[in-house]
């Protein structure tokens, strides 16, 4: 019986041995599965993020138009004159003339 009992016990202790090492071996296995596949999905990540970016800058080219606005408003008054009729030529001197107090 106790040649039984030393018998079992070292079976237990064997398989526990054996379990350490089983299950080591699986986590490394495991570890670098895993390492692998995260290693693609970051690369397939990249790739996808270079051509949103390009898709994204192209769709801004394709739909934005960029206006430069003159902002001398004298500018913008010369133009308007250049563009009147007589009459209204005149009314403008007269009104000048009046805030100038001249006439």
């Amino acid at each position: 019986m106790k040649n039984e009992i030393k018998e079992n016990l070292k079976e237990i202790f064997l398989m526990g041995l054996g379990a350490i090492s089983l299950t080591g071996d699986k986590a490394k296995e495991l570890k670098d599965e895993l390492l692998e596949k995260g290693k693609e999905l970051y690369a397939t990540g990249q790739v996808k993020n270079e051509e949103l970016k390009h898709a994204f800058k192209e769709k801004i080219k394709d739909n934005i138009t960029i206006v430069y606005e003159n902002k001398n408003p004298k500018d913008d008054i010369m133009a308007s004159i250049k563009n009147m009729n007589a009459e209204d030529l005149e009314e403008i001197k007269e009104y000048l003339n009046k805030e100038n107090g001249t006439k």
